[in-house]
């Protein structure tokens, strides 16, 4: 076995909880719908505050949704693959990651929410939150060992549309503008939203592929201890 052959199975068997993407899939795709309502004009006479508010507790029941089928997806990954004990080490890691990814999802949230309410897409630092997004990935890809290459993949999504944007070549507000029931005057949001569905679809998918490779179809038959 090859020592590329040994680090896979050492990230795998690490981050087996993170690396189950089916279960993320439903997230991508509630940030998909809601990126989709971003690109709608508001009804002519619609209070604004309520209009958004009622697009925001749509979006909350659909991650409730997400949250419940990313539940029913745990059961599969446990039938098909088993379980993997972590170390009290690695669980203190992953606590840790757990908790930073929180907090910037909070932050991505309302930074949505601000772009939103703005009234024009210029001026908006979307270029440098584009770049901010593609350094936390790579930085992920980092901590992580260095073996997922997909999430480069992903970062370099963010730093194209980051330049695109940059030069005023965005394909999102291309698509905006050719779409006859899309406005955009909230791009930048719509950007941000649907980049961030887009890339979790992805890195969800290919996290799976991942996985199925590595461990292949049957469960072990012993619970195993991570190495750390």
């Amino acid at each position: 076995m090859s020592e590329q052959q040994l680090q896979r199975i050492q990230f795998v068997t690490t981050y087996y909880d993170w690396l189950q993407g089916l279960r993320f899939v439903p997230f991508g795709l509630v940030q998909l719908l809601f990126a989709a309502w971003l690109a709608l004009p508001k009804p002519e006479g619609a209070d604004a505050k309520g209009y958004f508010a009622v697009a925001l507790l749509a979006n909350m029941g659909g991650m409730l949704v997400a949250t419940g089928l990313y539940a029913l997806l745990g059961a599969y990954y446990r039938q098909r693959f088993g379980e993997v004990r972590r170390s009290a080490a690695t669980h203190q890691r992953m606590q840790r990651a757990i908790g930073l990814s929180a907090v910037f999802g909070l932050f991505a949230g309302l930074l949505t929410a601000l772009l939103r309410a703005s009234t024009s897409a210029s001026g908006l630092p979307l270029t440098e939150f584009l770049l901010l997004s593609a350094g936390s990935i790579v930085g992920y890809w980092y901590w992580s060992g260095r073996v997922a290459g997909h999430y480069l993949g992903v970062a370099a999504l963010f730093a194209l549309l980051a330049g695109l944007h940059a030069v005023d070549a965005s394909p999102v507000y291309a698509l905006l503008r050719t779409l006859p029931f899309t406005t955009d005057s909230h791009g930048a949001a719509v950007t941000l939203a649907g980049t961030w569905g887009v890339a979790v679809i992805i890195m969800g998918v290919m996290d799976h592929r991942l996985l199925a490779r590595t461990l292949g179809h049957e469960p072990e038959p012993e619970t195993a201890e991570v190495p750390e």
